[in-house]
């Protein structure tokens, strides 16, 4: 695997269950059988790419065709879906080859839709292949089918090595039948008898392969591992053989879970080809390459041609690209005038050492967009192409290259494990850097953010806090260099000790601080509840040994020893601390975050707690509020509890009644559940304006698309007029953040899965997860505003469920 800044994963996972030798490399089964007509059809390159362009330009079913049916495990037939195809790729790449290469445009892996092993907490079928033909013999007999003695051994065969039962993971059955423990991760304790409308079905991303697989007319399978064996109908390359055969057996198998008695017979193929020229370009979505494409001309450079030509395929590694996105979003800024103090991500400092490593000059002057900026991202990169006689040209377009007119010297990475450094340490850092000038970097691990406690502050580690923000100052003061701040994604971990040094730097109380820091310099933070706390106590502390004083300030810039001498807190000092109490009045003494996310310079997404708080609102410069199912206590034409409290003047007001697609309704409305209705009220409130949706709830059944049109015109009347508007729902993750990935859809006139990373990432540290049934709307909208389907549904789906276990 080779080094970048970044850390990539492979997507080609091993199964638990696999021997080593499997995991390290799959080497095809030697078989003398190639003589021997294969049994399965097969297909061309051009006849698939016609076939595969046929579905994604084909409609996606509707949404009341296919749901409840995509939300759990299959207990009835598939909906219909004409043109529907799925290609399977059978085996990575053979030993020379990068194993994430050889890959097909909308291609699907046999971990992602056959159920594995690890996942039933049992290992016991790797240990005996007798129990394994055992189980598929059973289940044979068990749904009256015929198989030959060499399918069933080719099925066993192909299980055994990566992991699996031959079962798509979307048969309940099977998983009652076998688990051990009856829970299999991601939400997944659901019983196939459990109805879909409980809370965990509305967001089974994990089964949409195998659903996809249940709905398709054609399944392909194929792989570049052995070529040989796919260039003449008579042979059969063994892999793709094997699975086919595994496929159609668990296709067979989860029809017993049906409520009808249904026979659906899948067409599966193998792909046959002479030669990769034969591939159309647009099938292709990353061709075979060899290791050697992971070269790098110099170690500052950071893109290799695997990179590349990966980065272009938008199928595969969605935590890759999410990674990327982090780096740009939270990329090294200033956040003090004189360029003397930065906070920026691990990225960062990596290549800003693999620069200092070639002797690359990083002190030329760059514009730094903001987080939030539409030009910071990778989502609106086409595609990319490597530079022979440039290597280093793409390096900038996937990254931001610090560019620093005074070097960092001082380099603070703070941590979740790492304790408080001693304060000898802190002043010896400060020394090396005025008296050793030649010296590369002096480095010092700190506390993250959420670790410092109130109880576990005394007089020495609150001396430790002061002195680094001092520290950090005195660098920049005395000195022609610079300090930066840094962690993993740039804002969770540094957070604390960053708003530590500005509260010490800018002499601000807390709260204006935190605005001043997202106003102004526009560095994404965020803070945690014990983070207010603490901070809300050493405020006090931090103010009065600001060099913004003017008692502070003679001091501050003597030199020689005097510099070096630590500040010193007095056992008063130290008592006054925990006097100190935040006021009650204070917009972030109940938030948690404590700001909403800032998604574009018009655009901020957060929960109900934000959109209670106006006068946090008004401080932002948020105007205009879209409430997505949820009521604002002190707003609204029908709310009255709290008018005598904020004595509201609600003007034009204006009540739409929406019909969801696909329900009819009498002209008397008799036989309707008033429910079914979403009204939206828009009207003018303590100089807001405010548009709410009512009964849209977060239930898997509540559509949102037939608002969308209307919420949108709302957002860009707000954009039109260079003004603000906050979306939120309850906690804002689902349905407000489908809004938002809709206006950016629309702002960034990208696909739904770019527009979803570009969300997900300037949330911050909340992931977003809104529902199946909100997703799958927002890809039938995108097919609505004329826009092709480049990626398919059940692509988009284990991107998805990539990222989520990523952290779930």
């Amino acid at each position: 695997m080779h080094v970048t800044p970044m850390e990539r994963r492979y997507s080609f996972k091993r199964q638990n269950g696999a021997s080593d030798e499997i995991r390290e490399s799959v080497i095809p089964t030697k078989r003398q059988d190639f003589d021997k007509p294969c049994s399965r059809p097969t297909i061309s390159p051009h006849e698939l790419w016609k076939q595969l362009q046929q579905h994604m330009s084909s409609p996606l079913p509707e949404c009341d065709a296919v749901f409840p049916w995509l939300h759990g495990y299959s207990t009835s037939a598939p909906p219909a879906y004409p043109n529907s195809i799925s290609i399977v790729r059978s085996q990575p790449m053979p030993e020379g080859w990068i194993q994430n290469s050889g890959v097909l445009k909308c291609s699907l892996d046999p971990h992602e839709f056959l159920i594995s092993w690890s996942s039933l907490g049992s290992s016991q079928f790797g240990k005996d292949d007798l129990l394994l033909r055992d189980l598929v013999c059973k289940e044979l007999a068990n749904n009256s089918l015929d198989m030959s003695h060499e399918d069933i051994e080719d099925a066993i065969s192909l299980c055994l090595e990566y992991g699996v039962l031959p079962f798509l993971s979307s048969d309940g059955h099977a998983i009652e039948a076998y688990s051990i423990n009856r829970k299999v991760g991601n939400s997944r304790a659901q019983s196939s008898r459990v109805p879909w409308k409980q809370p965990g079905s509305f967001r089974r991303f994990d089964l949409q392969a195998a659903k996809m697989l249940e709905m398709s007319s054609q399944i392909v399978v194929y792989c570049f591992h052995d070529e040989e064996a796919h260039r003449s109908c008579k042979d059969r390359c063994t892999r793709c053989h094997k699975l086919a055969t595994v496929l159609s057996l668990a296709l067979k198998f989860v029809q017993r879970n049906y409520s009808e008695d249904v026979q659906r017979e899948s067409s599966i193929s193998v792909l046959k080809y002479k030669s990769l020229e034969e591939f159309p370009t647009g099938l292709m979505g990353t061709p075979p390459m060899t290791v050697d494409s992971l070269n790098k001309s110099s170690p500052a450079q950071l893109v290799s041609p695997f990179d590349l030509v990966s980065f272009n395929n938008w199928d595969r590694d969605l935590l890759y690209r999410e990674k990327l996105e982090v780096s740009k979003m939270s990329s090294a800024t200033p956040v003090e005038r004189t360029l003397s103090c930065w906070c920026g991500n691990s990225t960062d400092y990596q290549v800003y050492k693999l620069h200092a490593m070639d002797s690359k000059d990083t002190r030329t002057s760059k514009k730094r967009l903001a987080y939030y900026s539409a030009q910071n991202t990778i989502v609106g990169l086409s595609t990319l192409k490597y530079d022979s006689n440039d290597p280093t040209s793409a390096d900038e377009e996937l990254f931001n290259i610090p560019h620093t007119p005074r070097p960092w010297k001082f380099m603070i990475r703070c941590l979740e494990k790492a304790s408080l450094p001693p304060l000898e340490k802190v002043m010896t850092c400060l020394g090396a850097v005025i008296r050793s000038p030649d010296l590369k970097s002096i480095e010092l691990n700190f506390p993250s953010s959420g670790t410092i406690t109130l109880g576990s502050l005394n007089i020495n580690s609150i001396k430790i806090i002061l002195n680094t923000c001092y520290v950090l100052y005195q660098v920049g003061n005395v000195t022609e260099y610079a300090s930066l701040l840094y962690c993993s994604d740039g804002y969770t971990e540094t957070t604390f000790l960053l708003v530590a040094y500005l509260i010490f730097l800018w002499d601000l109380p807390l709260e204006e601080t935190l605005l001043k820091l997202h106003s102004k310099y526009e560095r994404p933070f965020f803070l945690f509840p014990v983070d207010l706390q603490v901070l809300g106590h050493l405020q006090s502390l931090l103010r009065q040994f600001s060099p913004k004083r003017k008692e502070n300030s003679s001091f501050y810039l003597t030199h020689g020893d005097t510099v070096l001498e630590p500040l010193e807190i007095t056992p008063e000092m130290f008592s006054k601390i925990f006097l100190f109490r935040i006021p009650s009045e204070s917009d972030f003494s109940s938030l948690k975050g404590p700001l909403p996310s800032r998604i574009l310079p018009h655009l901020y997404l957060g929960s109900l707690e934000h959109a209670q708080c106006p006068s946090l609102l008004k401080k932002l410069g948020i105007s205009h509020i879209v409430s997505v199912g949820e009521n604002l206590s002190w707003a609204g034409p029908m709310s009255t509890r709290n008018r005598s409290v904020s004595s509201p003047s609600p003007i034009n007001t204006e009540i739409i009644t929406i019909k969801p697609r696909g329900s009819t309704v009498s002209g008397q409305h008799k036989d309707v559940d008033e429910q079914m209705f979403r009204s939206i009220d828009m009207f003018e409130q303590e100089g807001f304006k405010i548009l709410r949706i009512a009964n849209l709830g977060d239930n898997g059944k509540d559509t949102l698309t037939s608002q969308l049109e209307q919420i949108l015109a709302f957002i860009d009347e707000c954009y039109q007029n260079n003004r603000k508007v906050l979306v939120h729902c309850m906690v804002g993750v689902s349905r407000s953040a489908t809004v938002c990935i809709a206006e950016c859809m629309k702002r960034l006139e990208c696909s739904v899965l770019r527009a979803y990373l570009f969300v997900r990432v300037r949330r911050l540290n909340i992931i977003i997860q809104p529902n199946l049934m909100f997703m799958y709307e927002l890809l039938k909208w995108q097919e609505e505003q004329g826009s092709a389907r480049t990626i398919d549904w059940p692509i988009i789906c284990r991107s998805i469920s990539e990222l989520n276990n990523n952290y779930i």
